[in-house]
């Protein structure tokens, strides 16, 4: 039986995008504008391209549920503006937002020549730490980019991946469970996207 996965909308784009990819990667996506139910998802999703301060201030809303639905062992996966809101704060155009302090720390903005960055850039693993998320994936493998914040603090322990534009090391992928989260885009990455997705799909079936 496929797992559930809620696709939260929260006023981002992207949403179909991420959709289709998690029914190859074999799950049951479905979007919701709240977590309702706690209980029925195996897996959360929170996808996107958008601005932190109206996304958190919307995605607030249902954090009770959120938080809920993972006590009772649902897994979250962030992906690109998803895993910025699940860090304490960030800013963007000068007005700070408030995320949803799964992880503690705080959303940057990127030290390069030309923002946003949109495009492919390397991802490779921090020695030492286990990255179940890029599972069968070569280290230094390209995946695709839209943004202009990160989570920088590369050396804390949930970091387990990371990339580097213009001056800025940042975090590529965050493991913490059942808290996950990309930077990049797996559903716009091909091959190497699609088995990103999928190695999340089957630790929901663990």
């Amino acid at each position: 039986m496929a797992p559930r996965v809620a696709v939260v909308r929260y006023g981002v784009g992207n949403i179909y995008s991420i959709v289709s990819g998690l029914r190859r990667a074999g799950a049951e996506p479905v979007v919701v504008e709240c977590i309702r139910n706690p209980g029925e998802w195996d897996g959360i999703v929170l996808p996107g391209v958008g601005a932190y301060q109206a996304a958190s201030a919307r995605l607030h809303d249902c954090a009770r549920e959120l938080g809920e639905a993972l006590r009772m062992g649902a897994q979250l996966l962030g992906v690109c503006l998803g895993l910025q809101l699940v860090f304490t704060e960030g800013r963007e155009a000068g007005e700070q937002g408030f995320g949803l302090a799964l992880l503690p720390g705080k959303v940057e903005r990127l030290v390069a020549a030309k923002l946003p960055h949109i495009g492919w850039s390397r991802v490779h693993r921090v020695p030492g730490r286990d990255c179940r998320l890029l599972e069968g994936v070569e280290d230094g493998e390209y995946f695709y980019y839209v943004h202009s914040y990160a989570y920088t603090r590369v050396e804390e322990p949930w970091v387990c991946a990371a990339s580097r534009y213009g001056e800025t090391l940042y975090a590529a992928v965050v493991e913490a469970p059942p808290v996950y989260g990309t930077q990049f885009h797996p559903e716009r990455s091909g091959r190497q996207g699609r088995r990103v997705l999928e190695n999340w799909v089957r630790l929901l079936r663990r």
